[in-house]
């Protein structure tokens, strides 16, 4: 016969015990589930759409508002801000532009050390005399080098970049891209995620990288 002490000493052990299972099922449950979708999806340090890993800038060479020759590749080692523009556009890409230099405006000394590129989306229309109309009238004469060149090399750009020219019923894809130093596309913002601080945060976490 069990005595009373030895009973509620075993009832004890009992209840220690089951109170150890239900720890180590709630652990592995944690451990299993919760945990690991957390160490597979960091928080990015990017405020805006991050590109796919090792997604390289295609380079081209077209001609800036000054007649001036203008690559890509010319950049190599510098953080280059990339969209593509309209000059008779009156929504979207004077938009883009005033958000472009709010967030060079952000950085120091007025971004002056980073390049910011447009490409024509409508070549017959983005004359010089168009071109150079529109960067005054956002203030972003020297700070915009605003390409064009003949439609068959900027039809290689926008198939490249996955961007819709101007046509008669579609208009443009609104974007701007942050290519890092070693010409990769890091960053792309469509135009109703973009803001001057996001873009000037996500400047300068590349611009810290190495190049």
């Amino acid at each position: 016969m069990v005595s009373t002490s030895t009973a509620q000493r075993l009832l004890v052990l009992a209840l220690v015990g089951l109170l150890i299972a239900i720890g180590v099922v709630l652990l592995t449950g944690v451990r299993g589930g919760s945990a690991p979708s957390l160490a597979a999806n960091p928080p990015s340090q990017f405020d805006g759409p991050t590109m796919p890993p090792g997604l390289r800038a295609a380079d081209f060479s077209l001609i800036d508002q000054s007649g001036r020759s203008v690559s890509l590749a010319r950049y190599r080692g510098r953080v280059v801000v990339l969209t593509f523009i309209h000059s008779l556009c009156h929504d979207a890409c004077p938009f883009m532009v005033e958000q472009i230099k709010g967030a060079l405006n952000d950085l120091p000394d007025g971004g002056a050390s980073v390049p910011a590129v447009g490409v024509s989306v409508a070549p017959a229309e983005d004359t010089v005399a168009n071109r150079r109309a529109f960067l005054a009238q956002h203030q972003m004469t020297g700070r915009i080098e605003f390409v064009n060149g003949p439609l068959r090399t900027l039809r290689r750009v926008w198939k490249a970049y996955a961007i819709q020219p101007v046509t008669p019923k579609i208009d443009h894809s609104t974007f701007v891209l942050l290519i890092d130093k070693r010409g990769l596309e890091r960053v792309g913002f469509a135009a109703d995620q973009l803001t001057p601080e996001g873009l000037s945060h996500d400047i300068e976490v590349l611009e810290r990288e190495r190049a």
